[in-house]
């Protein structure tokens, strides 16, 4: 029987990836995500008790991986609280929501499993005009360590990816707000962040994906608790 996975925030860029990447290796794939489309079902994952009925509904999953997740850009001295709200309830709320109803659902099902949770390189070093988001993206590191420990005697291992730039809807939905702010052509501020970090350059959605389906399979049984940069070198400029 083939494995299952559930892939939160299937819709995007990275889930998207995620969803071809496990299927692509066999895995049975439910998707997720805000606004539902081909395959993927309709989920809120601010709302605990619509999680919670979801993990339910899913049954016995082996992996779960969280892509779900919203950036805002800011100043710290003009910031819009409602704003800085909507980025906590999706990317750390939400992954509290799914960490927990799933850890129910597995722990009930005693067969062990992985979680893998989509932080960003922002989380591991802040970056100007964007606390909101660094501060959700930190707050998941230390989601994912205490998850882990707490899950480790139930054979549940849970780790974090922290991507750098990668080319998503997302990511081009901040460099168009950048260009807009700035006066600048969207090209040139795409190019920049290309050339931000040692290996200058964007990196695909499929990279990622790639880096979580890794860690749902047994090669790294061994490894629980981690945040692991999947940045080609963005950390290191």
């Amino acid at each position: 029987m083939a494995q299952r996975a559930v892939i939160i925030g299937a819709g995007g860029g990275i889930g998207g990836a995620c969803v071809a990447a496990f299927a692509g290796a066999g895995w049975a794939v439910l998707g997720a995500d805000r606004a539902p489309g081909a395959g993927v079902s309709a989920l809120d994952v601010t709302d605990a008790d619509a999680v919670a009925a979801f993990a339910e509904g899913a049954g016995g999953v082996d992996a779960v991986v969280y892509a779900a997740g919203v950036v805002d850009t800011m100043p710290i001295a003009e910031t819009d609280f409602a704003r800085w709200r909507r980025v906590m309830a999706v990317n750390l709320d939400g992954a509290a929501h799914v960490a927990a109803a799933f850890a129910r659902s597995m722990i009930a099902r005693g067969a062990g499993g992985a979680m893998v949770f989509l932080s960003s390189a922002a989380g591991l070093r802040g970056e100007a005009n964007a606390s909101a988001y660094c501060a959700s993206k930190a707050g998941l590191r230390g989601l994912v360590e205490a998850a882990a420990a707490e899950l480790v005697p139930h054979h549940i291992r849970v780790n974090a990816l922290a991507p750098g730039n990668v080319d998503t809807p997302m990511l081009r939905e901040v460099a168009a707000g950048i260009a807009r702010a700035t006066g600048r052509d969207v090209a040139a501020v795409w190019d920049d962040l290309a050339r931000t970090g040692a290996a200058r350059r964007i990196i695909g959605p499929d990279e990622v994906a790639r880096v979580a389906l890794s860690l749902c399979t047994p090669g790294f049984s061994a490894v629980t608790g981690a945040t692991l940069p999947v940045d080609a070198g963005y950390l290191l400029a």
